[in-house]
């Protein structure tokens, strides 16, 4: 046999069985021309044909080396569609295989012998008789520590590299990616999710008699890394889409796995991974080495004139010779065997005005005169670092260049409390409403003019029509521009308010001194020092429990709600102190004296305001938390018990409650390891003050009982 049995059956696989049925028509039919033939033996040899289709002719071109399929490609539409066997790549080999003449010269048999056919036909019943033998000793094969090491250590680590080769489809718009591997023989990669189960094995695999590794990252290459995870996060998507296909689907796998079909977002990745090297590009059957760069290709155009009435513009680039290829984040540029990667701005502005040339076919756009204003307007801005202008016209053409654009904003508001503004666009020196007029007499940027608007129309700004103006009626807009959109528009124009404009800001609310003092034994507590009117406190406590951004003062003003110590301050003094916010709103708070310790808590978390206390309240914190009783304390006469240290200061302290007017409690868990002596004195002392409570019922029914007696 002339060619091995196992790369034709690959090929029948690969083209599936409505092309093989073709491939037989068209041998039977002669329509294979074989052109060239290279042959060493059945493992190594060339073949290029040509092959009549219907109405065309079809060149086929195929290698094979050391029984791996090294090239493999057909004019036809189908190979550049499928990028796998076509009927005239199979009837190509079908009849080199079964030629008598080439048997005779390359294998020297005798037209008597059995013919190529009726040997391939046995080979392939051989293998089906036998194929469950085979997977029984394939699956017993030894797999021991030993050799393994051994054939790994067949490789040297980091020698494996990888060399992409990309397939463009100029007609289609498809990028492809096919894969080489190897160290010193390169072996396409067949398929690509059992690459991806190779590594996950790290299982050792043998491409061919030169290439066997352990697929593990170690054995590639540093430069190839990048390459093989984004050629394993591909493997992967491919693996398990085909695998939910085939369970789910009667129709079997959708995605191919001999190739990565490379998607928008998949042509970014992959160019950070390529980016600055030159890789094998194949754009409709011609193969190059393409360099992938970052940044924009030297489109350049020229103004010239043509006769005395009429300019055109030109470009620099071959309209018919570059190709655009879409990314998820970047437009690519192909011309002379680089690919260009550019940003959304090169596609929406040189890109489109090149585009008009192309889909108009035409190396020159003409137009008359009068019109070049028009072409300033509209066109010069967006690509004016990319147009020259013939220098014999360049003082004629000038006239029509539009100034800078500058831009005046009065802002100011109407009685609804509205936002108002009036717009002036300036040219040197020629000023005007835009939405009033559009003068025809001076040239205008009219894309920067429409960017301005624009910025208008995305804060929320309406035409009012009576007053040529625009204005902001929604509160949200409104607190959206004052708390942001106006420094936008205040590092781009110049902005002029008015005096009640500037008024009305947002407001972060600050508070004053706080003042706290002791009046006829309540406790009076002053806020009424804080920069807004307390009288709308209650709508603006509301707001900030629904949290609210902002709340609108009756003024027309705002006040900034989210992370506001003042208002978190007021909160805590209405809850702490079980009051309402209607009583807030007066300023000033009078509250019982036993509420002293829980406001002082209150004033000492307080990082808003200064605190003043007066002398009487100072001393009832000082005497109720901070007292060290050191002067000698003074029991009552008439108790007959000898009292320990920790007992006098314990009744020492009933007595500064009681002083106050302040309630207390004794407890089982405070260690004062109380006795009927000690409590019946204390009972005594403050009577009227005092509750008790105990842990123990036991004890409780004690002091009950002795308290009845």
């Amino acid at each position: 046999m002339i060619v091995n049995p196992s790369i034709l059956n690959e090929l029948r696989i690969s083209a599936g069985q409505a092309r093989q049925e073709k491939a037989e028509n068209y041998v039977l039919q002669k329509r294979i021309n074989i052109k060239k033939v290279i042959y060493e033996n059945d493992k190594n040899f060339e073949i290029r044909s040509k092959v009549k289709g219907h109405g065309e002719i079809y060149d086929v071109h195929m290698q094979v080396v050391e029984g791996e399929i090294e090239a493999l490609s057909c004019t036809c539409e189908d190979y550049y569609t499928h990028y796998g066997t076509c009927k005239h790549i199979l009837a190509t080999l079908l009849e080199f295989s079964r030629n008598e003449n080439y048997i005779r010269i390359f294998s020297g048999e005798t037209e008597e012998k059995q013919s190529t056919l009726e040997m391939y036909k046995k080979y392939q019943r051989q293998e089906e008789k036998y194929r469950n033998f085979k997977q029984l000793i394939h699956a017993f094969y030894p797999t021991h520590e030993e050799a393994q090491l051994e054939k790994k250590n067949r490789i040297i680590p980091h020698s494996i590299k990888i060399e992409p080769k990309l397939i463009y489809n100029s007609y289609l718009k498809t990028m492809k990616l096919e894969i080489k591997l190897g160290d010193k023989q390169l072996y396409k990669l067949k398929n690509f999710p059992e690459f991806y189960d190779r590594m996950q094995k790290k299982e050792y695999y043998a491409y061919g008699t030169k290439l066997a590794f352990t697929h593990e990252e170690e054995a590639f290459s540093e430069e190839s890394l990048p390459l093989l995870h984004y050629i394993l996060k591909y493997a992967e998507i491919i693996k398990y889409a085909n695998e939910s296909t085939n369970q789910y689907s009667y129709f079997g796998r959708t995605m191919e796995d001999s190739y990565i079909t490379i998607s928008n977002s998949g042509m970014d990745e992959l160019f950070e991974v390529l980016q600055g090297q030159e890789v094998l590009f194949q754009k409709d059957g011609k193969e190059v080495l393409v360099l992938f760069l970052k940044g924009e290709p030297k489109v350049n155009f020229e103004i010239q004139e043509e006769g005395k009435r009429e300019y055109r513009l030109l470009t620099n680039i071959d309209i018919y010779d570059y190709d655009i290829i879409e990314g998820k984040g970047h437009i690519y540029f192909y011309q002379d065997n680089i690919l260009y990667q550019c940003e959304e701005e090169f596609k929406q502005n040189t890109l489109k005005l090149l585009q008009v040339f192309r889909s108009n076919l035409t190396n020159q756009i003409v137009f008359p005169k009068e019109e070049v204003s028009q072409l300033f307007s509209l066109v010069f801005p967006k690509v004016k670092e990319k147009i020259d202008i013939e220098s014999n016209i360049e003082e004629e053409v000038k006239q029509y260049i539009p100034k800078e654009l500058y831009v005046k904003l009065y802002l100011d508001y109407n009685e609804k409390n509205y936002i108002t503004a009036d717009i002036k666009f300036i040219y040197g020196d020629r000023e005007f409403n835009p939405l009033l007029e559009e003068p025809k007499d001076i040239p205008r940027d009219i894309i920067k003019e429409d960017e301005v608007l624009e910025m208008f129309k995305q804060s929320g700004f309406m035409l009012e029509i009576e007053k040529a103006r625009l204005i902001l009626a929604k509160e949200d807009d409104i607190y959206q521009f004052l708390m942001q959109d106006i420094e936008t528009y205040m590092k781009k124009f110049e902005v002029l308010a008015t005096d009640e404009f500037k008024q009305k800001e947002i407001k972060a609310p600050k508070m004053g001194n706080i003042g706290v003092r002791i009046e006829n034994n309540l406790l009076n507590i002053d806020f009424s020092n804080i920069d807004f009117d307390l009288s709308e406190l209650k709508e603006i406590m509301e707001k900030y429990h629904l949290k609210k951004k902002y709340h609108r003062l009756k003024d027309g003003s705002f006040i900034e709600l989210e992370q506001n110590e003042t208002i978190d301050f007021l909160d805590s003094i209405a809850k702490g102190m079980d009051i309402s916010y209607k009583e807030l709103e007066k300023g000033e708070l009078k509250l019982p004296i036993y509420r002293s310790l829980y406001l002082d808590r209150i004033l000492e978390n307080n990082k808003i305001a200064s605190v003043s206390k007066d002398s009487n309240y100072q001393e009832l914190i000082h005497q109720v938390e901070e007292k060290d009783f050191v002067s000698p304390i003074i029991l009552p006469k008439n108790l007959n018990a000898t009292l320990r240290n920790y007992q006098k200061i314990g009744y020492e302290w009933l007595k500064v409650l009681d002083s106050y007017q302040f309630g207390g409690i004794l407890a089982d868990d405070m260690g004062l390891r109380k006795n009927y002596s000690i409590i019946s004195c204390y009972l005594r002392l403050c009577a009227n003050t005092i509750r008790t409570k105990t842990n123990h019922s036991s004890m409780s029914k004690f002091i009950n009982t002795k308290l009845e007696k």
